[in-house]
């Protein structure tokens, strides 16, 4: 299985874990490394936002049947993830192996070619959450710089605790990153100290701010790009940050990241 196996999670809804898995993954891939998203998330929001068809995806792998991992950009993959899953979730309950069938997945031979993983969670702490966390080597919290928003997480890293200490001892945490943040409201700029007193080092230095751009991104199915938007400038620096966390080293990302999932130029 591929030591570079990342999962997005926070317990707390509506803190941009599918847009981050997305437009990272899809800056990874531009640098030349081949990536695999995986939707673990019934509501398929990821799978939604790079394909049209449903394929058979993830139900398909976690209850032995055939998969297809079609290639939506050059070096990008995706494991599709559907509304299936929340039924696999309730059936899971109770099962032996329940906690621990991503990671049989991922330890498949088929799954050692690609250099990155980067997996969407639910929003809640169920079964397929834990599956991820159990799968992974590394845990990114993404962050929104709002009242609260260090409550969920701190659920999150107990959650984590227990995952190390009963499934996976090799899950790092490997950081924190702000999204959807405006520097120009003091109480945003006064929540993001707040963060970084509790993380410290584990903050991304790279924030990515809120803009209609990511949206546009989303809707038009592409990705953001250096160059072209203080966005797409900070999805980049996003990517070689966590290229660099994990690697020791960043890279020189290639144009591929400013083309459209099917193959137009943005």
């Amino acid at each position: 299985m591929s030591s570079r196996v990342i999962v997005f999670s926070n317990q707390k809804g509506g803190v941009g874990k599918t847009t981050l898995t997305r437009l990272v993954g899809i800056h990874v891939a531009s640098t030349g490394r081949k990536t695999l998203l995986i939707d673990t998330d019934p509501q398929g929001n990821l799978t939604k936002s790079l394909m049209d068809s449903e394929e058979p995806g993830l139900y398909e792998a976690l209850t032995g049947a055939d998969y297809d991992i079609p290639e939506i950009i050059p070096n990008l993959f995706l494991l599709a993830g559907g509304i299936r899953l929340a039924s696999l979730e309730k059936s899971l309950i109770g099962e032996m192996d329940a906690y621990t069938r991503m990671k049989e997945l991922l330890a498949e031979t088929l799954f050692d070619e690609f250099e990155y993983i980067l997996i969407d969670s639910p929003p809640s702490l169920g079964v397929l959450t834990v599956n991820a966390l159990t799968a992974s080597r590394y845990l990114i919290a993404p962050m929104n710089p709002a009242i609260y928003s260090l409550q969920g997480t701190n659920d999150l890293l107990a959650t984590v605790a227990k995952v190390k200490k009963n499934l996976n001892p090799s899950l790092s945490f490997l950081g924190v990153i702000v999204n959807s943040y405006d520097a120009h409201p003091v109480i945003t700029r006064q929540i993001r100290e707040e963060i970084e007193s509790a993380f410290g080092e584990k903050v991304f230095r790279a924030s990515l701010s809120r803009s209609v751009k990511v949206e546009e991104a989303l809707a038009a199915r592409r990705g953001l790009t250096a160059g072209e938007s203080k966005v797409g400038d900070e999805i980049a620096a996003i990517g070689e940050e966590l290229i660099e966390r994990i690697e020791g080293t960043a890279s020189v990302p290639s144009p591929s990241a400013s083309l459209r999932t099917d193959g137009a130029e943005a």
